[in-house]
């Protein structure tokens, strides 16, 4: 491992050294409709605007307390995260829950502010979004709501004295909270240490520089929009363009002309939004579109599918996509961002591989299915494969469970000291070498390469055979066209004293009942014919209906509690009918 040393050692400490090296520059560009650039703040405009918010929040708070940040707008979000960084605060940045479809949003910003016990609470918020909080999260009725927006000019000069308060390495600059793909979220404690730590590894590895330019659609509360997009610009000392998530979700072509408009050299986002931008921005859409300064587009956040690698570059490659911008890479909340990272110009790393004996925890190349490598740790980073049985390191070419370590992992749970040392706190059985984190994802190493299979715990064994569920899900989505992509969930579940598979799965509006029994059909013949086993059931539910986190990731865990319940939103033949 190459230890590398951080610019510098705080967050704190990055805000005011960009303000002084680089202030005139343009730090943040808003695009609020993903198309038309409404404002952008230099580095000096932004230092003082997150000085004026910090001196009011330190009238309401002391270092340490913990700051609730619900800002929708991205300009709101940026300042009032570096505010808290200059006031002492631990910044909780949450998903802000949208006002329809049940409680769920509410109920888990709720289980969020009982587990950190904010002080404050920072927003920007309409009075009648802010009733709708506080309806599903009672908790902030008593707290001070301040909006980012309340420190104009006037507050700006009085607080032109404001001493930032002086924080340490090893102080938590943020709470993120797990995206709840597996479990309920927990808040992992990122410190400013381990943050400057990932950071230099970006740095690194992307090979930013001050003329880098990124532009992001990624939500800011998550860990990818907010670390490996508005702070890494922030590192390097570039120029980041912002557009919110909606905006993209409505037309991906934003994305896309972004890029071309800006000349953007970083971009990227989970496997979906490549899916997207091919699926839904036809051949006139593209039209004018110049991807050439891409140095660097990153997928990551979710399974990296060849076949949508190979449709994104066959698409783009005659609007200037070169190569080798894809960018395949793999993290978590609690290595606070990128554990792994591919090569720039290198392209991604795919290997045929025999599916039989991947799923039976062994690499053996000259098959048919074919996966996709999440990069090599890099920089400062150690990364073993590990027996989850027995934490003896696994033999070469051995699936096992990804252990990493290094300065930018996490210091743990938030008050949970069990989850902790359980999680945070891993050694190899017989050497004792760690501690590790063990990320409770399956991989295997192919050289330096790292092949994400699948998780721990959602491994289904059905007649004594392992199957990863990202790999059946992939199938049931190609095997009929009314099936949504991105949308399908395998579970195992126990029937009559033995493990069956189980697949839910979205699909489009259907015009004849007969349809149904069609895609049923064409799913169950499509994962026989690929993974030798039969679906036990194959549920059919309407499109938004699976499970999902906030960054778009597949809650299998939800998706088979509400299967048990009775809860899924089943497709029925008489709806299919009446459909016509």
């Amino acid at each position: 491992m190459v230890q590398t040393i951080p610019k510098t050692s705080t967050l704190t400490e990055l805000i005011a050294l960009r303000a002084l090296e680089s202030g005139p520059d343009v730090a943040y560009r808003f695009l609020p409709d993903g198309e038309r650039e409404t404002h952008a703040l230099t580095f000096a405009e932004l230092e003082r605007k997150v000085r004026a918010l910090a001196a009011l929040l330190a009238g309401h708070t002391a270092p340490g307390d913990r700051a609730l940040i619900l800002a929708p707008d991205a300009d709101d979000f940026i300042r009032g995260f570096l505010s808290c960084q200059y006031a002492g605060l631990v910044a909780v940045p949450v998903y802000p829950p949208l006002p329809f479809g049940g409680r769920q949003g509410t109920d888990t910003l709720s289980a969020i502010v009982r587990d950190c016990a904010p002080t404050v609470v920072i927003a920007a918020v309409p009075d009648e979004y802010r009733a709708f909080l506080l309806d599903g999260a009672p908790e902030l009725g008593g707290l001070p709501w301040i909006d980012p927006r309340s420190a104009g000019e006037a507050e700006e000069r009085a607080a032109e004295g404001f001493d930032p308060a002086k924080v340490k390495p090893e102080d938590v600059s943020f709470l993120q909270y797990t995206s709840g793909s597996t479990s309920l979220p927990k808040g992992v404690m990122v410190t400013h240490r381990a943050l400057m730590h990932q950071e230099e590894l970006l740095y690194q590895v992307g090979e930013f520089s001050r003329e880098s330019v990124i532009v992001t659609w990624l939500p800011l509360f998550h860990d990818m929009g907010l670390i490996g997009n508005v702070l890494a610009g922030l590192y390097a000392g570039c120029q980041v363009v912002v557009m919110p998530p909606p905006a993209f979700i409505q037309r991906p072509a934003r994305w896309l002309r972004a890029i071309s408009k800006y000349r953007a050299t970083v971009s990227g986002g989970p496997n979906f939004a490549y899916e997207l931008s091919v699926r839904r921005v036809p051949p006139q859409d593209r039209e004018g579109l110049d991807l050439s300064s891409l140095r660097i587009a990153f997928n990551g956040a979710e399974p990296v599918r060849a076949a949508t690698l190979e449709a994104f570059t066959e698409a783009y490659r005659p609007h200037g996509l070169g190569d080798g911008v894809l960018f395949p890479c793999y993290g978590l909340a609690e290595v606070t961002l990128m554990a792994t990272g591919s090569w720039i110009d290198a392209g991604p790393a795919t290997l045929d591989v025999d599916l039989t004996a991947l799923n039976d925890g062994r690499l053996v190349t000259g098959g048919d299915h074919r996966i996709v490598g999440s990069g090599e740790p890099r920089v400062h980073r150690r990364l073993e494969i590990v027996d989850p049985e027995t934490f003896l390191a696994a033999p070469p070419g051995t699936v096992g469970e990804i252990w990493v370590a290094g300065p930018d992992v996490a210091d743990g749970y938030w008050e949970r000291p069990e989850e902790t040392e359980r999680t945070f706190g891993a050694r190899i059985a017989d050497t004792g070498e760690g501690p590790f984190l063990r990320t409770g994802d399956l991989g295997v190493l192919d050289g330096k390469e790292l092949f994400v299979v699948g998780r721990l715990k959602d491994l289904i064994i059905v007649a004594g055979r392992n199957h990863y569920p990202q790999d059946v899900e992939a199938v049931a989505e190609a095997a009929h066209p009314l099936v949504r992509r991105g949308c399908s969930i395998a579970f195992g579940a126990e029937k009559a004293g033995a493990e069956r598979l189980v697949v839910v799965a979205e699909i489009k509006p259907v015009h004849e009942a007969e349809e149904l029994e069609d895609i049923r059909r064409a799913v169950r013949t499509a994962i026989a014919s690929a993974h030798a086993v039969q679906p036990d059931e194959v549920i059919l539910v309407a499109a938004g209906s699976v499970p999902k986190t906030s960054s778009g990731k597949l809650q299998r865990r939800a998706c088979k509690a509400a299967w048990e319940s009775g809860e899924l939103a089943v497709v029925a033949v008489a709806e299919a009918g009446a459909a016509r």
